[in-house]
């Protein structure tokens, strides 16, 4: 079965639902997934499914084929094979300059951060950046992700037996933690304070403002959740506005991110960064580096409730490397099975879902000619899912990332993006997920609420509409 073979198991899906063992290999797990339209979606129904759920816009043939293109007032393009997306995102990236879409999104909130600039205002600031996330550098932040876990089932301990927990919620507040004091050396009460209220609505009102820019409205005009997201973002910039003022005066011998980004300087114009500027940038790293991960922890964690076997394995590893001290940043190269289900979490769930690029020209790809003004979808979830790529897609099988296994390429498995704008806090992300998972699930069990299905959601992030609520179980 060529790449088949290579990156999942030949075989057919499994359909009781049960986790996949070695005796029976077709009895996988199939998680809850995207609804998916058989066919393209026309005018306006597009508009109306992004509304709802921005996932649902991608049909059958986006799953199998490299390319689909469709026409009508508002053209677009689902670009899914691997040959495509690379020249997309990496060989041909100044062709397809960020849309509209996601840097309108996200200005507002993000002002001129690196995450929503673009040429050399984006080079000089990810160099001032890129320090803080070398490898080295990334490993000493190991015992506040390992206190941020235990933080998390100190307060577990704390409620009765039976209490149905928000773990969702649970994991927001173990990534602010991490964050908080590794980025930002303590980012403060009021600015976790600032980032929980009003969370929601902000994602909630991401899809109508994506809607308003396709179609080419005026911001000014009013739309459903507007004046919520605006409340947000100042509300957020403001927090983050008073720490920057706070350290800006005193912080020598600090080596956190926003004290190098103090520090930083275009070296072309040899300008230090104004204070709006780190504001931006703190947002945005804030933002960016804070939901992806809390997001990521929380699909981790229902897709172990749901695979008692994986479940097993983990335990039994973290035990093996780490026996009772906790786990810590020399574990993490020790922890392949935990590697190998975060990989599988953000294969089946990433949590920045799609990229979404501007065609600004004609322009051939693969073969087929795409108009100018066609808006660009690099379809993440999709690329993860697609039957030429992985066997099994809709199944949780953690086995595809074995050691034993030959890694897929790039292009074909993004969780974190790929070409010049691959997300810089890659390796920050992977390392906290495996001390947070292996800590929380050697600490307790989990189980779904009674009657209780999650559904993924497409908003600015792969969200579960509903929450994760969950049954926490400690273990003795």
């Amino acid at each position: 079965m060529g790449n088949l073979d290579r990156i999942g198991l030949s075989g057919k899906p499994g359909q009781d639902g049960r986790a996949f063992t070695g005796a029976n290999r077709n009895q996988a797990f199939q998680p809850p997934r995207i609804r998916v339209p058989a066919h393209p979606l026309g005018f306006p129904r597009n508009i109306v499914t992004i509304l709802r759920n921005n996932m649902e816009l991608f049909p059958q043939q986006a799953y199998e084929q490299p390319l689909v293109v469709t026409g009508g007032p508002v053209p677009m393009a689902f670009i899914s094979g691997a040959d495509l997306v690379r020249t997309v995102l990496q060989t041909g990236s100044d062709d397809f300059p960020k849309a509209r879409i996601q840097n309108e999104l996200l200005r507002p909130i993000f002002g001129n951060a690196m995450i929503s600039s673009e040429g050399h205002e984006w080079r000089w600031q990810r160099r001032a950046a890129a320090p803080m996330f070398r490898h080295a550098e990334l490993l000493q932040y190991g015992p506040t992700m390992t206190e941020a876990a235990d933080a998390t089932v100190a307060r577990w301990r704390t409620a009765p037996p039976g209490t149905i927990q928000a773990v969702e919620k649970d994991m927001m507040r173990t990534a602010y933690h991490v964050i908080s004091n590794t980025i930002l050396a303590g980012g403060g009460g009021e600015m976790a304070d600032a980032i929980e209220t009003g969370r929601e609505d902000y994602f909630n009102g991401a899809n109508w403002w994506a809607v308003y820019t396709i179609l080419g409205l005026p911001h000014w005009l009013p739309r459903p959740g507007g004046r919520k997201m605006r409340a947000q973002e100042q509300r957020m910039r403001r927090a983050v506005r008073k720490l920057v003022q706070s350290r800006s005066a005193n912080h020598a011998g600090e080596s956190d991110l926003l004290a190098r980004l103090l520090d930083a300087a275009d070296p072309q114009s040899n300008r230090e960064m104004p204070d709006e500027l780190l504001v931006d940038n703190v947002v945005s790293f804030l933002v960016a580096g804070y939901d992806t991960t809390a997001l990521a922890m929380t699909w981790a964690l229902y897709l172990i409730s749901q695979s008692p076997e994986w479940e097993a394995r983990i335990l039994d590893e973290v035990n093996r490397v780490a026996g009772s001290d906790p786990v810590g940043s020399h574990h993490v190269a020790k922890l392949d099975i935990v590697q190998q289900v975060v990989k599988e979490t953000l294969r089946l769930y990433p949590t920045a879902p799609v990229i979404a690029r501007e065609i600004t020209q004609d322009i051939e790809l693969g073969g087929t000619m795409i108009k100018a003004g066609t808006i660009g979808w690099v379809p993440i979830y999709v690329i993860h899912r697609h039957e030429k790529y992985w066997d099994r897609p809709n199944c949780f099988l953690p086995e595809r990332f074995g050691s034993d296994r030959e890694a897929p390429s790039n292009f074909q498995y993004l969780p974190f993006g790929a070409g010049p704008r691959i997300c810089i806090g890659a390796a920050f992300a992977m390392i906290e997920l495996t001390i947070v998972i292996a800590t929380l699930v050697r600490a307790a069990r989990f189980e779904l609420a009674p009657d209780f299905t999650p559904e993924p959601s497409g908003q600015m992030f792969l969200l579960p509409k509903n929450g994760m609520a969950m049954k926490v179980t400690l273990r003795e």
